[in-house]
């Protein structure tokens, strides 16, 4: 079993795992891989995790008074030391309070909820003086100042479960009926967001949060088309991007500093989306607290590092690492496939090159 810092009793250390589904199975055999014990949290009492952990607990990641209860009850078995979720949305508000009741450092119940609800989060950015576009807020379209509206805009959900579901870019005031009720029906709270189009390239900034400072992992390429109604789908990630190393992402570094101390955040993953042009100032679009998707860790790491990234992103969740050293990558894209584009059965294809130039030029000549 691999060293883990000297906690406070003999008890063996535990991480909870929110949710035990077929993603999360990377998650959990990692976990037991560094020596945690693993306390999987799924509604469904099939959930394959479920086999690899060390306790299942069959309850909703949606409600956190019965896990916390239950955990309790396990207090005397167990020693918690951190709290891993892979989900995006209601599971990172869940995952905040379970820290919060056993004294675990990481993100407020507040700051989470307030990160997942992207009209709370843009409301937020504008208090706090967070570059982010514009944007109104509204469960029905009388509610909305179509007066203020500049075209193109955004409109998307302000509370999904699936990051790029429902959104819209929206070219004139014809499409935005269509666009609106597309996105209240995702939205998991009825609210709709109209933001202002933020113009340039769509990065993710992976880091971790440790005692309040902030360690760079990779900033990503998210790699995004329009369908022909304007509608938003998610294609691949590339990495690293074409702004690591540059100035751009020295402001982005200086935004997602900005959101640490803002939110407070002390024990995080942060996933970070922003938008940049070219010698431009990046704009924030999303927040996750959460370890993320997208088969990054299965699929798209092992070909551009020998690093344990996954590895470390626990540990530090669990209190068990103090520094995060530099990672190197080498130029790498994932790219989901399909006959017609990316499609919900998420076939991919991973491109290498021996830099990123190169890699833009495969990644250009798939989509066109």
């Amino acid at each position: 079993m691999p060293h883990l810092t000297d906690h406070s009793t003999s008890f063996p250390p535990a991480v909870v795992c929110m949710a035990a589904g077929k993603s999360q199975i990377i998650v959990i055999q990692k976990a037991r891989e560094l020596g945690y014990a693993v306390l999987a949290v799924d509604k469904n009492s099939r959930a394959p995790g479920f086999a690899f952990s060390d306790e299942k607990m069959v309850m909703s990641t949606y409600e956190a008074s019965p896990i916390i209860s239950k955990l309790r009850v396990l207090k005397d078995k167990y020693q918690l030391v951190g709290v891993l979720n892979r989900s995006s949305g209601v599971p990172v508000v869940t995952a905040a309070k379970i820290s919060k009741a056993f004294m675990l450092p990481g993100a407020s119940p507040d700051s989470a909820h307030t990160v997942t609800d992207k009209a709370g989060l843009m409301a937020a950015c504008k208090a706090f003086g967070i570059s982010a576009p514009d944007c109104q807020s509204a469960s029905s379209l009388t509610q909305v100042n179509r007066s203020a509206l500049q075209y193109p805009c955004v409109v998307k959900p302000a509370l999904s479960l699936v990051g790029k579901s429902g959104v819209h870019v929206v070219s004139d005031a014809t499409m935005i009926s269509e666009s609106f009720n597309d996105a209240r029906e995702i939205s998991m709270n009825g609210m709709v967001n109209i933001e202002e189009y933020a113009p340039g390239r769509d990065l993710s900034l992976l880091a971790l949060v440790v005692k309040g400072k902030l360690h760079k992992i990779v900033l990503r390429d998210e790699l995004n088309f329009l369908d022909a109604n304007g509608k938003v789908h998610f294609a691949g990630i590339a990495v690293p991007s074409v702004f690591s190393g540059q100035a751009e992402e020295t402001r982005i570094m200086e935004l997602a500093d900005q959101v640490v101390n803002v939110f407070g955040l002390d024990r995080a993953v942060l996933n970070l989306s922003c938008r940049c042009e070219t010698s431009g100032t990046p704009k924030l679009i999303e927040i996750h607290l959460d370890i993320g998707g997208d088969l990054f860790y299965e699929a798209l790491l092992p070909k551009s590092t020998h690093e344990d990234v996954l590895g470390i992103i626990i540990k530090a969740l669990a209190g068990d690492l103090t520094d995060v050293a530099e990672v190197n990558f080498t130029p790498a894209a994932l790219l989901f496939d399909g006959e017609n584009g990316p499609t919900p059965k998420r076939s991919y294809i991973v491109l290498t090159a021996s830099d990123r130039g190169t890699l833009e030029t495969k990644i250009s000549k798939r989509y066109t």
